[in-house]
């Protein structure tokens, strides 16, 4: 194979793409709708984000911030930025609006791109930022075209601005040139070329990257290294172990880019979906791969069999986690770098790792080990300019070497083992340093224990080994679990003393969920001075409640109720589910979830999270396997089954698929064409013959392109034929109207009911799906999220969703309110809304009349309304009310 071209600046790389065309690159899942992007489409994208650099004014080393969560925007105004030789300044999503101030001021960024939410807060702030804004979903509408020219750039010009995680002291900028980050990924290119050839079988190859942009390591997979492999990258920002493996198995994920935190939470999901998941396999070689794929199929099937890989970096792994995925038979890939080595230090082959290390240096990096075991890095990947930040960051530059505060070994075979940060090793006063990642590891093999940290706690001039555990109920006792683990280390190593941290996690870092030990060690001397170990609270669930509710969370009491006392809908409801399933890396049913009523029943039911033991009271209908092997029972809020086959009463095939998810036959080639013909040939002819159709406005139809939700006022159960005929035909075959899932819920719910309505109502269902592709859509509380992921499943696929926001037929002939899901559903699948107003079926055939009669029929369609930059759903609801409503008036 010959020799493989280096790259001196990434322009080369964004000309790669030009070859790559229509290969995928890019997929965005949020959690109710994937929206995909081709290389081709990229380009484009990336195209309108340079036309708007040009017309705005920007040169070379003019900067832009960036704030938002992983997206194919955020890629577009990166590379466009860099086409441009516009320097960027990544900003994390979670940062507060006072940090990304200081940033612009800083570095004197003239645009801030920024995400839906990110704007969101920054409105709700009094002081302005002194830059141009412009949203991410804008991006997406700004004129595209792929046909543009870059501007030179030399390898010492900047490319980014990255401000380091601000973990150890205020964050300082590291400032990227072209040659750093070049410099970083030849070495990782040409491996690469010599796998590519065994590569093309799998392609593409997907990356599911759960780092956000803002950070190097998430860069180096979502911007680099899946065009370089000529593969895709998977977005989402969805962070409950449930929707990610469900995530890995529907969007075919080849590997994984995560952090320890979230690889341990999914494997506490495994551990407690899957039996599978505690046998353990002997074989070795290819004999044991294919033994541990045999034993372990349904984990295999969960994540999809496409899945194989785990990279693993932003923080130590734990040996044993690093095991259990290994013990299931996927690969585990660990990595070790630093903002400023841009960012890859050493990284594990995927087929020649070692357990426990993080691999060898890449080439044209040297690493050393000083003498008091700190690591030393040097080449041309280390990037040494600073902007910004006060104080020291933990790594210092002397004598051409980056003193990286880290702490580690070499062994003979030139592989690096970390062994923590410097600034926490606790010096004994024999002089021994003690490492308190080697007392966690045997600490987080305890039964008892979720997680520890062991600080340096002290005591006058001297440190003591004092551990800091959130534990769980049952089992030893803190003061034996103590005994039993001192009993297994070292006498320099032994645990001194004892606090047991009385929330359900420690203090990390908003991006790469490090633990902040510093605010640990603060803590635990507050919590020892103030009598010693305190009882767990949810603090967490009222945390998050008083954000939603906007009440301070210490007026909040265990007797007040969600809706009566705070105030919360639906919509809040929902959000409230999804921020508690990321806070607890939990599943939860959104059924049982509904049936939640007050403050000290979500504390009870999410407690249970905490400490993996039901709490009195709480329904136990399922047995789930613990860390350890153990078996405890399980509230019925968290058995919710994986998926339709891991249900021990799974119900008929066509009530699973209507009440379950979408009814997938109902677009199979051949009923659509049948539903085509039926509909053409005898249907809509048929209705035309009834009444007089009038249509107005199909102008506005005229520059739409799929997928759009059309949203119309409700008179009657011809509306949806009388939409359908007023459609253009291209329209028309991809329209999918929404019916009301409780209508068929005796049916759908094997309710009691005579077997004659049974029999309408499925027959009725059955042919809705085959003769309109309506779908059913569930409402109220425990329905909102369903509701979101059936309609964005269908806008993933192309198809109009026709909703009609009032939730039911008018009894009046009147408009009544509209609700505000049709504003949720398209903030949160960022889709135009379609205004329709009609008139005229109410005297047709309203819900007073047994038989339709003659009639005239208007139909008249408004231009498409873009809602993503809303506030509120209730603020997008009311702009879709008020534009059918002047329709309706003539004024439309």
């Amino acid at each position: 194979m010959g020799s493989v071209f280096l790259m001196e600046t990434l322009l080369e790389l964004l000309d790669d793409m030009r070859s790559l065309g229509n290969r995928e690159a890019i997929r965005y899942c949020n959690g109710y709708r994937t929206w995909k992007f081709s290389y081709r489409d990229l380009r484009e994208l990336i195209g309108g984000f340079v036309v708007f650099l040009d017309q705005h004014g920007f040169k070379k080393g003019d900067r832009i911030l960036l704030w938002g969560e992983n997206r194919a925007e955020w890629v577009a105004a990166f590379w466009g930025s860099v086409a441009r030789g516009v320097e960027v300044v990544p900003i994390d999503f979670h940062s507060s609006p006072a940090f990304v101030r200081r940033i612009q001021s800083e570095t004197g960024a003239r645009l801030l791109v920024l995400g839906a939410a990110q704007r969101a807060r920054l409105l709700s702030e009094t002081t302005k930022i002194e830059a141009e804004t412009l949203t991410l979903s804008r991006i997406s509408h700004l004129p595209q075209t792929s046909c543009f020219e870059v501007s030179p750039v030399q390898p010492a010009d900047v490319v980014e601005i990255v401000y380091t995680s601000g973990t150890t002291s205020e964050p300082k900028g590291v400032v990227h040139r072209h040659s750093n980050i070049c410099a970083n990924l030849n070495p990782i290119r040409a491996e690469i070329e010599r796998y590519r050839v065994w590569a093309r079988p799998f392609q593409p190859i997907r990356l599911l990257d759960m780092l956000p942009l803002s950070h190097m390591f998430g860069q180096s997979a979502g911007l680099f290294i899946a065009p370089m492999l000529g593969g895709a990258v998977v977005f989402t920002n969805v962070y409950s172990p449930g929707a990610l493996i469900e995530t890995c198995r529907r969007e075919r994920v080849s590997a994984l880019i995560t952090v320890p935190q979230l690889a341990g939470n999914l494997r506490n999901q495994i551990q407690r979906k899957f039996a599978s998941a505690g046998r353990t396999c002997h074989r070795h070689g290819w004999a044991g791969v294919a033994e541990r794929w045999l034993v372990h199929r349904d984990v295999h099937r969960a994540l999809g069999w496409k899945f194989w890989c785990l990279t693993v970096g932003g923080a130590a792994l734990d040996p044993e986690l690093e095991v259990f995925w290994k013990q299931l038979g996927f690969v585990v890939v660990q990595g070790y770098g630093l903002t400023e080595t841009s960012p890859v230090v050493a990284i594990n082959h995927p087929f020649h790792s070692k357990r426990g290390s993080i691999g060898k240096p890449i080439k044209g990096l040297q690493v050393k080990i000083a003498s008091d075991g700190e690591i030393l890095v040097s080449g041309p990947s280390v990037a040494t300019e600073y902007i910004g930040g006060q104080g020291s960051s933990g790594t210092r530059f002397e004598g051409g070497w980056l003193y990286t505060g880290d702490l580690g070994r070499l062994d003979a075979e030139g592989r690096l083992y970390y062994r923590g940060r410097k600034k926490d090793v606790i010096v004994t006063a024999d002089g021994l340093n003690v490492f308190p990642r080697d007392i966690e590891s045997v600490l987080n093999r305890q039964p008892e224990i979720q997680e520890s940290v062991v600080v340096g706690l002290a005591d006058g001039r001297q440190e003591h080994i004092h551990a800091v555990l959130i534990f769980r109920s049952g089992g030893a006792s803190p003061q034996d679990l103590i005994r039993r683990v001192n009993e297994q280390l070292e006498p320099h190593q032994r645990i001194q003393g004892l606090t047991i941290w009385p929330e359900h996690d420690f203090p990390r870092t908003a991006s790469m969920h490090k633990i902040r030990r510093s605010e640990v060690l603060r803590r635990a001397g507050q919590y020892r001075s103030a009598g010693g170990p305190q009882p767990r609270s949810a603090g967490g669930v009222r945390a998050i409640l008083a954000e939603i509710s906007g009440r301070d969370a210490a007026s909040l009491g265990p007797g007040q109720h969600l809706e009566h006392d705070l105030g919360l809908r639906s919509l809040q409801r929902m959000e409230l589910l999804a921020r508690l399933e990321d806070e607890f890396a939990v599943e939860v049913d959104e059924e049982q979830f509904a049936r939640l009523n007050t403050i000290g029943e979500l504390e009870s039911t999410f407690r249970f999270a905490e400490n993996a033991k039901a709490p009195a009271g709480v329904q136990k209908t399922k047995l789930v396997r613990g860390a350890e092997g153990r078996r405890t029972p399980l509230p019925a809020a968290f058995s919710q089954p994986m998926d339709a086959a891991a249900s021990p009463s799974r119900p008929a095939s066509l009530r699973a698929s209507l009440a379950t998810s979408l009814p997938r036959w109902s677009r199979f080639f051949l009923v659509r064409w049948s539903r085509r013909l039926l509909l053409d040939a005898f249907l809509l002819p048929a209705m035309r013959q009834l009444i007089q159709l009038r249509v107005e406005g199909k102008e506005n139809l005229a520059a739409i392109r799929p997928p759009v939700i059309f949203a119309a006022n409700h008179l009657s159960h011809f509306d949806t034929a009388c939409i359908l005929a007023a459609l253009p035909f291209a329209l028309r075959g991809k329209l999918s109207p929404a019916m009301s899932q409780d209508y068929f819920r005796d049916f759908l719910e094997h309710r009691n009911v005579p077997p004659r309505r049974r029999w309408t109502l499925g027959a009725q269902l059955f042919l809705g799906c085959l003769l309109f592709n309506a779908y059913p859509l569930p409402r109220g509380v425990s329905g909102a999220r369903r509701a979101l992921q059936y309609t964005g499943d269908l806008i993933s696929r192309g198809f109009c969703p026709l909703v009609f926001p009032e939730g039911e037929r008018s009894t009046t002939g009147t408009m009544q309110p509209f609700m505000p899901g049709i504003g949720l559903m398209a903030m949160r699948l960022e889709v135009p809304v379609v205004p329709v107003h009609i008139s005229g079926t109410y005297q047709v055939y309203s819900v007073h009349h047994d038989w339709p009669e003659p009639g005239e029929v208007r139909v008249r369609f408004g231009p498409p309304l873009s809602l993503e930059d809303e506030a509120t759903p209730e603020q997008a609801a009311a702009r879709v009310e008020e534009a059918v409503r002047l329709l309706g008036s003539g004024n439309g």
